[in-house]
């Protein structure tokens, strides 16, 4: 009897320790889920405070704009990606930093330069945590973006490449047009329309024309023939590695649909059928065309390079760039090569076709700092303002990069 007491005794001991074995386990799941969780709601604050604080950049030293600009990149990212929210207090996670002042990590601004630190803050929520009284993680990133450049100089926010003395190098057709920068033009200039602003000087060789009543351009000058102010090209964006690689063409048919965030490779054309279409943190190079229909894309922080042509139809749409100022390059060759059709569109970047023609179709445009370069560019529509990439939007050359 006393042998058989003893192996109970084992047995139960067993089944204890089973238990006890059994419990590790299912925490080291949940641990493992649980940051998991975490790393990932991690690099989302990571990419929404560099999104906002390359953003904001651009429009030092008006710091007012700044706040104003960045806490709107907050706002979409958050509306985008609901489950992990994140925070920017203006008064408390804003630092700026002028020239003459030392950025920690980086050292002294020269005094063209100007710099913003961005905090931002989001709570993640535990799943499997909770049950061992864990429930929830305060997270914080920042991110130090870099403007520089006065924007005193530079070839303008519209340039037009095409030097055939017989073709129209840019047209503009429309009234209460604003171009706060100037213009170029390797051949001809039209401008069709009353109450024009064009706050810099106006470019052209062989013929300037305006037909319309109260405009008021700046200097009108007969130039030469010069080189595009950008120099993008395929082999530029062409690289890997690829955080996603599409082989045929990709077609999306839904509206309020969305893409990963990362690098896109797609052999073949891309094309969105349907509003409301959302896409951040994103560079899409493909080998076709690109097509966007339906309005209210939002493309925040994405850079669209095409061997094909670019074309964007809806109205209400709001694009920002994503890589080295450039929001859309189309190496493709005649008319409509890029080609943006409705109303309200608010494009931040440098639109380039380099090999083709470019139309804006439609009232109250708007382009922050960036520019229209193009062989050709013909613009429709009243009420649209285009600002330079340079300090004011005079039309210099301005960059912005992360330093920290």
């Amino acid at each position: 009897m006393t042998g058989l007491w003893r192996e109970a005794d084992r047995e139960g001991v067993v089944g204890v320790w089973m238990v006890v074995a059994l419990l590790a386990l299912m925490g080291m799941a949940a641990l493992v889920i649980d940051v998991g969780r975490l790393i990932l709601a991690a690099q989302h604050i990571q990419n929404v405070v560099d999104a906002s604080a390359l953003a904001g950049a651009y429009e030092l030293p008006d710091m007012d704009v700044c706040e104003a600009r960045l806490q709107s990149i907050v706002s979409t990212s958050n509306t985008g990606t609901p489950a992990w929210p994140v925070s920017v207090d203006i008064a408390q996670d804003l630092t700026y930093y002028a020239p003459g002042q030392t950025v920690p990590g980086y050292g002294p601004l020269e005094d063209d330069e100007y710099a913003v630190t961005v905090v931002g803050h989001s709570e993640v929520q535990y799943t499997f945590a909770r049950l061992f009284g864990i429930n929830e993680a305060h997270v914080t990133r920042q991110a130090t973006a870099l403007c520089t450049g006065s924007g005193s100089d530079g070839d303008g926010i519209l340039f037009a490449g095409e030097t055939n003395p017989g073709a129209d190098g840019i047209g503009a057709n429309g009234s209460n047009l604003t171009v706060k920068g100037t213009m170029h033009s390797n051949t001809k200039v039209r401008l069709n329309g009353s109450n024009q602003t064009v706050t810099g000087a106006i470019e052209y060789l062989h013929d300037f024309r305006s037909n319309g009543s109260n405009n008021d351009y700046g200097d009108i000058v007969e130039s030469t023939v010069k080189p595009y102010p950008v120099d993008y090209t395929w082999g530029q964006f062409d690289v890997g590695p690829w955080d996603h690689v599409h082989s045929g063409n990709l077609r999306i048919n839904a509206s309020g649909a969305s893409m990963a965030s990362g690098r896109w490779r797609i052999d073949g054309d891309f094309r969105v059928n349907g509003s409301d279409f959302y896409l951040e943190d994103a560079l899409v190079v493909v080998t076709g065309d690109i097509d966007f229909n339906g309005s209210g894309v939002d493309l925040n922080g994405v850079t669209l390079v095409a061997q094909g042509s670019i074309r964007f139809n809806g109205s209400t749409e709001r694009f920002v760039h994503f890589q080295d100022d450039l929001f859309a390059f189309s190496l493709a060759s005649g008319n409509r090569a890029l080609k943006v059709n409705g109303s309200n569109s608010d494009t931040w970047g440098i639109l380039f076709a380099p090999n083709g023609d470019m139309e804006y179709n439609g009232s109250n445009q708007e382009i922050h700092h960036g520019a229209l370069v193009a062989l050709t560019i013909d613009i429709n529509g009243s009420g649209s303002t285009f600002q330079g990439i340079g300090d004011g939007g005079e039309g210099g050359e301005r960059s912005v990069r992360l330093i920290r």
